[in-house]
This record gives C-alpha cells, structure tokens and sequence, in this order.
C-alpha cells in the first residue's frame, strides 16, 4: 500500500469508490456504482467526466482517460459528449480502441441517440477510405471494421432497440437494414412482433437492404417465406423474390450439408475424418461439395491445405497431393 503526506492526501479528491483523480479506474467501477445508486448519494460520487476533460488537458494519463470511459456510467458519457466536438470525438474515439469485452456494458447501457451520432460518423470515415481504396479485404465491410467490431458481441435485443431507433426515429431505413444481418434467423423472423412494427414499417426496414435485400434469403434462407409474405403487395420485389425459390432450396440443402460434415469432424476418428468427410461429400454432386468446401473454410472450420486436398480429391486431382494417411488432423469444430 503506497502511503502519501498528510497534506496530499488532503488534496486529493476520491470518488465514491476511493480512487483519486489522478489514477485509472479499476474495472469494477460500473458494477460498484449501479449497485451503490450513487445517484441518489446527494454528492459528486464519479469524476469519470472531469478525468476525461483533464486527458484532453494533456493532464491525465492515457490509461486514466481510457478507463474513465471504459468505466463511466452511461449518461456521463452522453453529457461528456455533447459538451463540446472534441468531447464527442474523444467518446468515439475510445469507443474505437477498446476491445468488445471492455466496451459491452458501455454499450448496452448507451443512449441510441449517442450510439447512432457515433456510428453514422464511423461509417461516414469508412466510406471515405473505401473510396480511396484504404480498405481491403474482409473489412470491406463497414461492420467487419475495426471501428465496428463491437457489433457483433451485441445480443440480438439491443441491436434490434437500435434498429427501431433509427427506423422510427430517424426515419434512416437503409442504415437500420445494414444490422438485420447481425441477429439470428429466429430474432429476424419475430422481428416485426417483438418492436411493435406493422406490416408496412417491417417492410421499409428490408427495403433498407436495397439491392441486397435479394441477396438476404440466400444468407439467410429461413426468411424466405416470410418475405414472400411480406412483399406480397409489392409487385416489383414479390415478382423477383417469387423467381428465387430454387436458389434458397439450394442454399437450405447446402447448410444442411454443411451441418452433416461439421458432426462427422467432430465424431470421426482423428485419423479417419478427412476419409469421413471425402466419402459423404462424393454423394452429393461435385459443385455442392465444393461450394461446402469453401463454406468451411470461410468459417475456420478447416484450413486452406485442407480445403485443397479435399477439393483435388473430388475433381479427381489426388495425384498431386499426398494421401490422407500422413496428412496432420487440424479440423476445427467450432
């Protein structure tokens, strides 16, 4: 225990937790201040606001400003912000750095107002770089950005609060659509339901997709009886999504599959999956198999070399490849 003079210890101020000004917050001060109600204390029991102002001042520490945020109660965040430009910049900003594990409760306790000035900024700077072509890859994306990585650790509740948000209040349907695809097929079905939405607001929020939203039943095969339904009075988009019944069949029987080979990794013999695996993929037909292929390998569920073997294997390529037999196991059944 470190022990200062009497007359600094005078001098310096300690929140309602004990801790001065001048040091980071410890990362159970969220949790201690809801469970104090340190609201209701009649005082100034949290200097997270004041710990922010002095890192701007270049007086507090980086770690003291970053927990400050990580820690502060919500609404001191949102005064913080809407003090001044730079103050909303400094949220945003913290908001960015942090890992998904810091910032969840920050989040789940966020106005929508604060969140929704937050990622419209994010997605306004994300655009600009696109467009300079200083973004590549799988964060093409706007929310497999970094600035947005914290999305998809949300449960599905409050990205739907945040969708109404802006569906309703900001009247933003194609920015609320850019979130459908974060959420599960069971959420998404009993979306409408669960926010109140009528038939016609349900429908502006997946007309928000645009273009995409011909593209959403092949992700998300479960949907598309219920958009069938729900565009039944809108002749342009039912007489399209009416042509794709095929395409989502497909799409269903490929995830099924899928499935089938996810169960034979995970109950095969170490030395027998990939055997396993070739001998139920040789029963569908070659592209399927394939298609299942990349499938697993755009979720990690197996690597590239694995991907290779197995694709040589089915076009019938083996000769090129050594055999299963002194092949490493790195299946991976997530």
């Amino acid at each position: 225990m470190i022990l200062f003079p009497e007359n600094e210890r005078q001098q310096e101020r300690t929140c309602l937790a004990g801790v001065s000004e001048s040091k980071p917050c410890p990362g159970n001060c969220r949790d201690f201040y809801r469970e104090s109600n340190w609201n209701d204390s009649g005082e100034q029991a949290c200097f997270a606001f004041e710990k922010l102002e002095k890192f701007l001042e270049g007086v507090s520490s980086f770690s003291v400003g970053a927990t400050a945020f990580q820690q502060a109660p919500a609404d001191i965040l949102e005064n913080f912000s809407t003090r001044s430009e730079i103050g909303f910049d400094l949220v945003r900003y913290f908001l960015s750095i942090s890992s998904p594990d810091q910032v969840m409760s920050t989040i789940l306790e966020m106005d929508d107002s604060l969140l929704y000035r937050i990622v419209k900024e994010d997605f306004k700077i994300f655009q600009k770089l696109k467009k300079e072509k200083k973004v590549f890859g799988t964060e093409s994306n706007f929310l497999d950005s970094k600035a947005a990585q914290f999305w998809n650790g949300l449960p599905p509740e409050r990205i739907s609060k945040f969708i109404l948000f802006c569906l309703r209040t900001k009247k933003d349907n194609i920015f609320a659509a850019r979130f459908l695809g974060l959420m599960p097929i069971e959420t998404l079905l009993m979306l409408g339901e669960s926010l109140g939405l009528n038939k016609e607001e349900e429908a502006e929020l997946y007309r928000g997709l645009e273009d995409s939203l011909y593209e959403f039943p092949i992700r998300f095969p479960g949907i598309y009886p219920h958009l069938i339904e729900l565009f039944s009075e809108d002749p342009e988009i039912n007489i399209i999504l009416s042509t794709m019944e095929g395409l989502v069949e497909r799409k269903e029987s490929l995830l099924r599959a899928r499935e089938e080979v996810l169960k034979i990794i995970e109950e095969a013999h170490k030395k027998n999956s990939h055997q396993e695996v070739l001998n139920y993929l040789n029963t569908l037909d070659k592209d399927a198999a394939l298609e299942i292929l990349g499938m697993l390998e755009e979720q990690n569920h197996i690597g590239f070399s694995e991907k290779s073997l197995l694709s040589a294997y089915i076009k019938g390529e083996e000769s090129d490849f050594i055999t299963f037999g002194r092949r490493p196991q790195v299946f991976r059944v997530k």
